[in-house]
C-alpha cells in the first residue's frame, strides 16, 4: 500500500489531508492513531477506494485505486467498520454472502475472530437465523462475525476501523495476535497487511508500527514507546488510557459482547 503526495479536500474546499506519504509493507501490522478530525476515516475511505484523492495517488500492489475502482479495490482490501451490518439470515449466509465456502474455512475464520464459542452456543449454530441487523447478538459478537466475514475474502489488506470497540480488551488482544499470523483455512495463505484504527493503548502496542496522524499529515511513524517522546502523541496516548479505564469500568458493570 502506498500513499504518494495524497491530498483530500471537500467540495467546499476544506482540506482534510495534505501531502500524505506512507507505505505499508506486506504483512505489516500498523496502528493508525490521531485525534478526532485528524483525517483517519478519510484515509481509510481513500484506501478502500470509496473516494478519490484530490491530489496524489493511492496505490495497491502498484495500481492506483482510481483505476481499480471500488469493486477492484475490494478484491484486495477488506474494511471492517465499527458499525457492522448483518442480514436477517443465517450466520452461515452472513459469513459467506452467497459464495461457496467449506466448513473448514468457516471454522478457521470464526476461530481467528474469536467467534467460534458463541456461534456454537446458538440454537442452531451456523444455521441460526439472526434478527434484522443482527439485533439478537451483542455489539461485540456482531463485530467478531464481521471480522470473520472479512477474513473469508482472503484480503491482501485488512482494515479494522474501530472494529473491535465493543469487544472485551482481552479478547481483542487475542484476535489481533491471531491476525498477525497466516490465516489457516482450507489452504494456508500469507497473513494480510493489517491497518488498525486504534483507540486502546493495548491495541496500539501490538502493532509493528504506529502512524500518528495530526492535522491531515503523518506527524510521526515508529514504535509506540518512541513516539511517546512527542508531546502531542503523549497527550493523545494519555487521553486514550483514561478513556480505556473508564470503558473498562463500564464494561465490567454492563458486560462486553
Amino acid at each position: 500500500v502506498e500513499f504518494e503526495a495524497v491530498g483530500f479536500a471537500h467540495v467546499d474546499g476544506m482540506e482534510v489531508l495534505a501531502d500524505l506519504n506512507l507505505r505499508l509493507e506486506p504483512a505489516e501490522s500498523v496502528a493508525l492513531v490521531g485525534a478526532t478530525g485528524s483525517g483517519k476515516s478519510t484515509l481509510v475511505s481513500l484506501l478502500a477506494g470509496l473516494v478519490p484523492p484530490t491530489s496524489g495517488e493511492v496505490r495497491i500492489d502498484g495500481r492506483a485505486t482510481t483505476t481499480l475502482g471500488p469493486e477492484g479495490v475490494s478484491g484486495s482490501v477488506a474494511t471492517v467498520l465499527q458499525e457492522t451490518f448483518l442480514f436477517a439470515d443465517t450466520v452461515r449466509a452472513n459469513l459467506t454472502l452467497g459464495h461457496d465456502v467449506g466448513d473448514g474455512e468457516l471454522v478457521a475464520a470464526l476461530d481467528a475472530a474469536a467467534a467460534s464459542g458463541f456461534v456454537a452456543e446458538l440454537d442452531e449454530g451456523l444455521d441460526t437465523v439472526l434478527g434484522e441487523r443482527g439485533v439478537t447478538l451483542s455489539g461485540g459478537q456482531r463485530q467478531r462475525l464481521a471480522i470473520a466475514r472479512a477474513l473469508l475474502r482472503r484480503p491482501a489488506v485488512l482494515v479494522l476501523d474501530d472494529a473491535t470497540s465493543a469487544v472485551d480488551p482481552v479478547i481483542e488482544a487475542g484476535i489481533l495476535a491471531v491476525l498477525r499470523r497466516p490465516f489457516d483455512g482450507d489452504n494456508q495463505v500469507d497473513r494480510p497487511t493489517l491497518l488498525v484504527v486504534a483507540h486502546r493503548l493495548a491495541t496500539i502496542r501490538l502493532a509493528d508500527r504506529v502512524l500518528f496522524l495530526d492535522g491531515g499529515r503523518i506527524a510521526a511513524s515508529g514504535a509506540h514507546d518512541e513516539l511517546l517522546e512527542l508531546d502531542a502523541y503523549a497527550a493523545l496516548a494519555q487521553a486514550y488510557e483514561l478513556a480505556s479505564s473508564d470503558s473498562t469500568v463500564g464494561g465490567q458493570a454492563g458486560g462486553y459482547g
